[in-house]
């Protein structure tokens, strides 16, 4: 049960489902963050709860801000998502959403798929993909550089999850937690090139904006040369 100190996890459902619990959040002072948003509903449910100063946040995840649910007429797998793909009206609406303040989330998954849709798993490959501002990134970008682009993938998610070595701006006596990023260039994203077990991701195929030179955690390579070290 929530408390005035607590903090309310809500999954990505419909407004309705965001409409109730953020009528807890608010009746028990507790805050509110809303994980995998995808429909216009709850971006007008969140953008009301902040108008009556309701303390919750929220994200979104590349794949709902690329796809919609025509991709999920295929029956292919990889387009199984929990919540589901929605209509190009909400991809709108929370494209506009990510721009104003929302941050962004990408679930892992396991290495095999099922072929059938109805026993695959929800989960999709998007880190690695995001690190290349994929589409995502890219909304934010072309709208006000990647200033915005990283206030939407450090600077807002470390500040929500309290952690504060991360998403802060170099400094003298500041943990090294860094992403060089070229942005003239581009990458194809290949499912076999992947650091991680999974591969499948729906983005296979892509050529998307921008490369990942090299990362560093608290000082230490992760990424070099566009390849995992760590």
């Amino acid at each position: 049960m929530a408390t005035r100190l607590g903090l309310l996890a809500a999954g990505g459902g419909r407004g309705d489902d965001h409409r109730r619990d953020v009528l807890l959040a608010r009746d028990t002072g507790a805050r509110l963050h809303i994980c995998h948003v995808s429909t216009a509903g709850s971006v007008e449910v969140l953008r009301w709860a902040k108008a009556q100063g309701i303390r919750v946040t929220a994200e979104v995840t590349p794949h709902h801000l690329l796809l919609t649910d025509e991709q999920a007429t295929s029956h292919d797998p990889v387009y199984k998502v929990n919540p589901p793909l929605r209509t190009a009206a909400d991809v709108a609406a929370l494209r506009t959403a990510l721009a104003q303040g929302c941050s962004t989330w990408w679930p892992p998954t396991t290495r095999r798929m099922p072929r059938r849709t109805s026993t695959a798993a929800g989960r999709r490959l998007g880190r690695e993909c995001s690190g290349w501002r994929p589409r995502c990134g890219g909304l934010v970008h072309r709208r006000a550089g990647l200033g915005r682009v990283a206030q939407r993938m450090s600077r807002a998610p470390a500040r929500i999850a309290g952690l504060d070595e991360h998403g802060r701006d170099p400094a003298p006596g500041v943990p090294a937690n860094l992403t060089l990023v070229d942005p003239a260039a581009s990458r194809t994203v290949d499912p076999g090139d992947s650091a991680s077990r999974s591969r499948n991701t729906p983005f296979a195929g892509m050529t998307l904006p921008g490369r990942i030179v090299a990362t560093f955690l608290r000082g230490e390579p992760t990424v070099l040369s566009g390849k995992a070290v760590r």
